[in-house]
Order: structure tokens, then C-alpha cells, then sequence
């Protein structure tokens, strides 16, 4: 049974039949979901059906591939959690501007590049933190006083140094 198929056979978002693989909804121009409050939820099947991975993805793809974007803003915040249903909580009245929390054993990664010789990545561990610049230069700085790290170069800028 093709898409278009399921779709008829569905009766359009009533749930369909035991033979029903979902809901598909094609919308050539603007489609908007508003409300006070808009949840997404993915959760396992009731049994008798076969277990399958929760997952929730946003994707734009674009007219060429590389030209999609997903855009995320709150007016007061931002918060992105992981870890056990509660543990961080998903919510928080307090967010003021970006906030990724993730359970005691889990990872933050951020990275830049696909290939390895070009990646850049940061990375939060319970064993501690990694910034890996690649074969870039690592800079850190405050006011005109600055560290910078080269593949085989540590550069160190100010107006009075200390080492000890």
C-alpha cells in the first residue's frame, strides 16, 4: 500500500485501522499548529506492538539540500534537556537566554566538521572538558591579555605575564 493509499484508507487523522502506518499530511505552503501550549510527543507503543525507538525529528531539507534551516526562539529562553523522564526538569521559569542540561552521566557535544582532520569539537564528560580545536588555533581571551594554542605553538599575550 503506497502513502496516498494509507492516507485514504486512514480516514484522514481518525487514527485508521490495524493496518494503518501512521498519518501523513501533505501541505504545499504554510501550515501552522497555534495554541497557548503545543506539546509533541513521542512514546512507545501499546502492546501487543513490536517496541520501537521514541524519536521526534525536525528537518528541512531545502530546494537543494544544504539550504534548510530550523529556526528555535523563545522570547525569554531557550532549554534543551536530556536525561531520565523529570531528571532535569523540561521546564524552568527561570531560563534567561540558552540553557542545554543533561543528566550527571551524560555528554555536551558541540561539533564543527565532518571530516576528522577538520573537526573542531568541545566536549563536557563526567571525567571533565575537551576543547579540541583541530589544526586550528584554540584563543582564549580577556581584554587585551590572551592564550593561544597552535598545533605547535602556545602563544601568550599581555602586558604583564605570570607563570608559576
Amino acid at each position: 500500500m503506497d502513502q496516498e493509499q494509507a492516507r485514504t484508507k486512514s480516514g484522514g487523522g481518525s487514527g485508521g485501522g490495524p493496518e494503518s502506518g501512521g498519518h501523513v499530511e501533505d501541505v504545499s505552503g504554510n501550515y501552522r499548529i497555534q495554541a497557548n501550549q503545543v506539546e509533541v510527543l513521542s512514546r512507545p507503543l501499546a502492546p501487543p506492538a513490536e517496541p520501537k525507538p521514541c524519536v521526534i525529528t525536525l528537518l528541512a531539507t531545502g530546494k537543494t539540500g544544504i539550504d534548510g534551516r530550523v529556526e528555535v526562539r523563545g522570547s525569554q529562553g531557550v532549554r534543551i534537556t536530556a536525561g531520565p523522564p523529570g531528571v532535569p526538569p523540561t521546564t524552568s521559569d527561570s531560563i534567561n537566554g540558552v540553557e542545554i542540561i543533561v543528566s550527571d552521566e551524560q555528554t555536551v557535544t558541540i561539533q564543527r566538521g565532518l571530516l576528522p582532520v577538520e573537526q573542531q569539537k568541545i566536549e563536557m564528560t563526567p571525567e571533565g572538558i575537551t576543547i579540541d580545536a583541530g589544526m586550528g588555533i584554540l584563543t582564549l581571551k580577556s581584554g587585551g591579555s590572551s592564550i593561544s594554542l597552535a598545533p605547535n605553538v602556545v602563544m601568550i599575550k599581555g602586558d604583564f605575564v605570570l607563570i608559576n
